[in-house]
């Protein structure tokens, strides 16, 4: 299994989201980069949609919420972030930031390092879909 990025177009939204919904026990859920300006915007965003036990506004919290989520009890996750063109635009580094957090740290956790870490932990798929 290999987490990653992916990168699509708006066109193909619909044909993903009918493909993710028919994998059996995945988590999909989707942000809109329009509503979607800043690291607060983000970080509230986020906590809502991924049911964050508590807020996450600082950084090292939303990092420990993202490498948790049992309380999902998902197989594994898929997130979507549509207008991805429009996602942080006033805050560029935030966004860098976001983006580099999935290479660095999300992807990988859940991919091999959550078997390490985690008392009985196992690797789910967590993919994310940039759309535009």
């Amino acid at each position: 299994m290999k987490n990653k990025v992916y990168r699509t177009t708006g066109s193909e939204l619909p044909m993903l989201r009918r493909q993710l919904s028919a994998v059996p026990g995945l988590w999909v859920g989707e942000l809109d980069g329009n509503e979607i300006h800043d690291w607060s915007d983000y970080a509230k965003a986020i906590e809502v949609l991924m049911e964050f036990p508590t807020t996450c506004t600082i950084f090292d919290v939303y990092l420990d919420w993202i490498r948790d989520l049992d309380w999902l009890n998902a197989d594994g996750y898929a997130l979507i972030i549509k207008n991805f063109s429009s996602f942080l635009n006033q805050d560029s580094e935030a966004r860098d930031d976001v983006i580099h957090t999935f290479f660095e740290y999300v992807l990988p956790w859940w991919e091999e390092e959550v078997k390490h870490c985690v008392v009985e932990g196992e690797p789910k798929p967590f993919n994310v879909y940039l759309i535009d």
